[in-house]
């Protein structure tokens, strides 16, 4: 069998005990942290994993799904393990093996955003604010704000380098200046959510221009939508 398993928002801490049960019982266990941040250590959990790679799931699944067919494998992913399209791509092609499969999820983030006080039915489309040049994100940023909904963006995340929260910003205003699109300023109250699960987390509502130098990471920004007084009222308090 095939276990896709969830670690969690920050370290081997947030792991469920359902998917600690699973993974020490396992014949092989995989790791994958491409796909988001993750500061844990399995050892203090009593988990010896293989990191693998990227390749190793989009062009190399095979050789684990082999292993699948008689032996119980799993592979550990920080945050929900479904979030990820790669992840949906390897249930399929198990599907297709009749390799028996089994989802263990955990926290994300798209369940921590809720500490900001905002309605999880009014967000929009996600984006992520990736390093390179792109217009999408404001692209989907003038959707959500049309439709009233709120925009959560994710920051861009490599081998080398998180982004950061004022690095985020600037992108999203040097956006603005290029397309002229009159959809935020230096003026647009948002929200930054940092070291989200940790005991250093940042919660923050504000304008842009005082978060601008907020040099914290990993982090994702929101850019509220039309508020419900009940969430108005939730943001106004973080900043006191």
């Amino acid at each position: 069998m095939l276990y896709l398993i969830g670690l969690g928002l920050w370290d081997e801490k947030d792991i469920s005990i359902r998917g600690l049960e699973t993974a020490k019982k396992c014949d092989f266990v995989f790791i994958e942290k491409y796909t988001s941040f993750w500061t844990g250590n399995l050892k203090n959990i009593g988990i010896t994993a293989e990191e693998i790679k990227r390749t190793d799931l989009e062009d190399n699944v095979d050789k684990i799904l082999e292993k699948s067919k008689d032996k119980d494998i799993a592979i550990l992913i920080p945050g929900d393990p479904l979030v990820a399209t790669t992840h949906i791509s390897i249930l399929l092609e198990a599907k297709k093996k009749n390799i028996e499969t089994k989802i263990i999820h955990s926290s994300s983030i798209f369940s921590a955003v809720l500490e900001t006080g905002l309605q999880i039915y009014k967000f929009g489309k996600i984006a992520t604010i990736p390093f390179y040049q792109t217009e999408v994100p404001s692209k989907i940023l003038e959707e959500n704000l049309k439709n009233g909904a709120h925009t959560l963006f994710l920051l861009d995340i490599t081998k080398e380098k998180l982004m950061s929260c004022a690095e985020g910003l600037k992108i999203l205003l040097d956006l603005e200046n290029k397309f002229k699109k009159k959809l935020i300023s230096k003026e647009t109250e948002v929200v930054v959510f940092c070291r989200v699960g940790s005991s250093e987390q940042i919660l923050k509502y504000d304008k842009i221009k005082n978060l601008i130098d907020l040099n914290c990471s990993p982090c994702v920004i929101i850019i509220p939508g039309k508020l419900h007084f009940l969430e108005k009222e939730f943001l106004t308090s973080l900043k006191n």
